[in-house]
This record gives structure tokens, C-alpha cells and sequence, in this order.
């Protein structure tokens, strides 16, 4: 499943685990070992934000083949390039209170497939770890969703979320690469707020990878006549005058 929170949310998201923000990942989940694992078994890799593996063009050609099992403690996924595994990872699940709540904790390990026949997403497992946590978190969140609430209510929630995040001058400024990494931290905080209190009502926080592209709002330039455009003093068409004026203004 994707998770998203509009356009912008994806687009942040995506930079926050590309610096490694989200580091170690773990968390409790009040449901048996057996049933976190079936609800990871139709976790698609391929279906998260930016399609990451589906594009041939940027593994050398080398359409990658995902497949994912279980074992002992857990879902392992192996992303294949050709012979070759570019990498591997897995979901551990250890039981907890005698097996009524499991703790997931993520792992993720890098294979011999050189990295010109790798997907971009695969070639640092800090990228892929960044990626798989997003995948596992969003099945956890659904596998733990309390029954929908009303959407105008969601509706709401999401509203302010968008006016407090446009709203903050920090967020909109970058005075440096510091500054901007700051920012990326920064929203992935707010965006973590946002999910936590919308999972706790009952909204959805997953789009079910329903993106929309982006839309097309530029007008036509307004016609100019030869005549205006003469008249301005920066261009002529005139046989033997440059046609731009060098003189400053």
C-alpha cells in the first residue's frame, strides 16, 4: 500500500528517508505474530512512491524481480537483478506478552548485484531501509485502523494540517543546505503528528497509491503586435538595425 497525504506530504516524505530520517525502526503492534504476518504478506515493494524497481531503464535494462517469504521470525523481501540479488529486506517479528502483541523491527541488507544493474531505491540500504519502514508502517497502520470516522471530520483535520504547515515562514525559507535538511526533519515531524492523531480518529492515512498528477494551469501568452513590440525599444525588425537595442536603460 502508498501512503500518502496529498501531493506535497508524498514529495517530503520521500526526502525525509532519502537523509535517513527515520533511523532505527520499531514498534509494538497489539496483534499476534500470525496475523502481522499475513497482513505484510501483500506488502508490494514495487508499489511504493516513485514505483521504485518497475523502470528497467535505471538498472541497466535489468527488469527487477521482487519476491518475499516467510520465516521463522518474520517476511523477508529479495529484490533479484538477473542472477544477482541487489537486496533483502525483512520485517522481524518477535511476540510479546506471550504472543497478544508483536514487536516489528526492520532490517535490511545489500546483495552483490553491482549498482548499474540496481534500481536507485536499492543501492543504499540507507534508501531502502528509509522506503521499506514507510511500506511496513503504512500495513501497520492499516492492520490497526479503528473504524472510519465521519470524512467531514478528516476533512478538517487535514485542512488545518495543510494551513500549519503553509503557514510556517520556516518551512518556506532555505538559507542553506543545513537549513533545508532541518526543514525536511522538520516536516516529516509534523507529518508524523498529523498521521498519529488521524489514525487515532479514524481517518485514512493510506490513498491506496491514487495519485494525482499534476495539473497543466499556465495561460497562453497575451498576443503582442509588431508595433507594441517596436515601440518598447527592445526589438526591431527594421533591414539594417540590430535587432536589440545595446543602449542601457
Amino acid at each position: 500500500m502508498i501512503r500518502a497525504l496529498g501531493g506535497a506530504a508524498a514529495i517530503v516524505l520521500g526526502g525525509y528517508y532519502m537523509v535517513g530520517g527515520f533511523g532505527g525502526y520499531s514498534r509494538v503492534v497489539d496483534r499476534p505474530p500470525a496475523e502481522v504476518a499475513a497482513a505484510l504478506d501483500d506488502l508490494d515493494i514495487a508499489e511504493q512512491p516513485g514505483a521504485p524497481g518497475t523502470d528497467p531503464a535505471r538498472s541497466g535494462g535489468v527488469q527487477p524481480i521482487f519476491a518475499h517469504a516467510r520465516t521463522a521470525d518474520g517476511v523477508t523481501w529479495t529484490v533479484m537483478s538477473g542472477k544477482d540479488v541487489a537486496v533483502t529486506m525483512t520485517a522481524h517479528l518477535a511476540p510479546v506478552d506471550g504472543g497478544k502483541r508483536t514487536k516489528v523491527t526492520v532490517s535490511v541488507a545489500r546483495g552483490n548485484a553491482p549498482d548499474d544493474f540496481v534500481s536507485p531505491a536499492f543501492r543504499s540500504t540507507g534508501t531502502a531501509t528509509g522506503l521499506f519502514t514507510m511500506a511496513v508502517d503504512a500495513e501497520l497502520d492499516e492492520l490497526t485502523a479503528p473504524p472510519p470516522t465521519d470524512p467531514a471530520t478528516c476533512a478538517a483535520l487535514f485542512e488545518r494540517f495543510q494551513e500549519g504547515a503553509l503557514a510556517s515562514e520556516d518551512l518556506q525559507t532555505r538559507d542553506s543546505l543545513k537549513d533545508a535538511i532541518g526543514d525536511v526533519a522538520a516536516a516529516g515531524t509534523r507529518i508524523a503528528a498529523y498521521e498519529a492523531e488521524a489514525r487515532r480518529i479514524g481517518c485514512p492515512t493510506d490513498a491506496k497509491g491514487e495519485f494525482r498528477g499534476p495539473e497543466n494551469r499556465m495561460k497562453p501568452a497575451e498576443p503582442v503586435s509588431q508595433e507594441e513590440r517596436e515601440r518598447s525599444g527592445r526589438i526591431s525588425t527594421r533591414p539594417g538595425e540590430p535587432m536589440l537595442d545595446p543602449t542601457p536603460r
